[in-house]
């Protein structure tokens, strides 16, 4: 990582450093940090999935006392556990002389940090394609200037610029910048205004204002010519996409916390254990609250 950061940063400072992102050298150690993410994941999240979707439900009483949070009732059942423990759905296994209860909530917080590694995955994957294929592409940072009338033939399709103008304030201060143009690919024609926050994008290319001729704008708000950067946006999406989920993982790890539960009951005597894997002093709290409601119940009814 530090490696691929020094070459990122080479090639995004230094003038023409940004064919770096197309060279095999940068590809491999892209493939080389998503081989080891996707490991760092695999070799974790199978046995966590067993392990939240098949709990084990018949413990052990040394069990229920090695968890963080453990307490003894007596004089209460199975059925007020379950009537007082609202929002849970609880799992009950039955032996001849005991039964066993099991609940959870906020699995998904689990697997927070896998979801942030497959979004990692898929923003590797959107470098690795722009960097082979837009970086590839021969108008990708070109700088192609068009007169006023005149047509730019770029990649199977034409741009003709219409007109450019720039709009002023009161104050003198620029308002904004437009170029008005036609793209003809085909059969399609459609007009398109291109402005300093409003690129134009099509078939994987996006052009940028870059310049315009000045020479009597201010008296006239039109430009003879103007300049546009081309950029590929191959990879773009899935760069994007790969930022929002690893974004979701990352809040998921920080907010979702897992709660369990196990309750055995025999002999009218509850043994209650929970963990949970963040938060957990709130958490206590609420079972210390809801135990201490279960006895002056059993009390209340004795």
């Amino acid at each position: 990582m530090a490696v691929i950061i020094l070459i990122s940063a080479v090639g995004s400072f230094y003038p023409g450093g940004d064919a770096v992102f197309g060279s095999l050298p940068f590809l491999v150690l892209i493939g080389l940090l998503a081989v080891s993410t996707a490991l760092c994941s695999l070799t974790r999240v199978v046995p966590l999935w067993r392990g939240v979707m098949h709990p084990p439900i018949e413990v052990s009483d040394e069990f229920v006392q090695k968890l963080p949070y453990n307490a003894s009732i007596s004089g209460v059942t199975v059925s007020q556990v379950k009537a007082h423990w609202k929002g849970y759905k609880w799992h009950e296994a039955k032996s001849p002389d005991t039964t066993f209860l099991f609940a959870q909530k906020g699995r998904i917080g689990r697997f927070g940090p896998h979801i942030a590694h497959f979004g990692a995955l898929l923003l590797l994957l959107g470098v690795a394609v722009g960097a082979a294929y837009g970086y590839a592409n021969p108008y990708n940072n070109k700088i192609a200037v068009i007169p006023e009338g005149g047509t730019l033939q770029v990649d199977g399709f034409a741009l003709q610029l219409n007109g450019f103008n720039v709009s002023y304030y009161n104050t003198g201060a620029v308002q904004d910048y437009r170029a008005t143009i036609t793209l003809i690919d085909g059969n399609l024609v459609q007009t398109r205004d291109i402005t300093v926050n409003g690129p134009l994008t099509y078939k994987g290319l996006t052009f940028y204002l870059y310049a315009y001729d000045s020479n009597g704008v201010m008296e006239s708000g039109k430009a003879s010519w103007v300049a546009f950067q081309i950029k590929s946006d191959a990879g773009v999406p899935l760069v994007y996409a790969g930022a929002v989920v690893t974004l979701v993982g990352i809040m998921i790890s920080l907010y979702v916390s897992h709660k369990r539960i196990w309750v055995k009951w025999s002999n009218e005597r509850i043994l209650l254990g929970a963990i949970s894997n963040k938060s957990s002093a709130r958490f206590f709290r609420d079972i210390d609250s809801m135990r201490a409601k279960l006895e002056d119940y059993s009390q209340a009814r004795d």
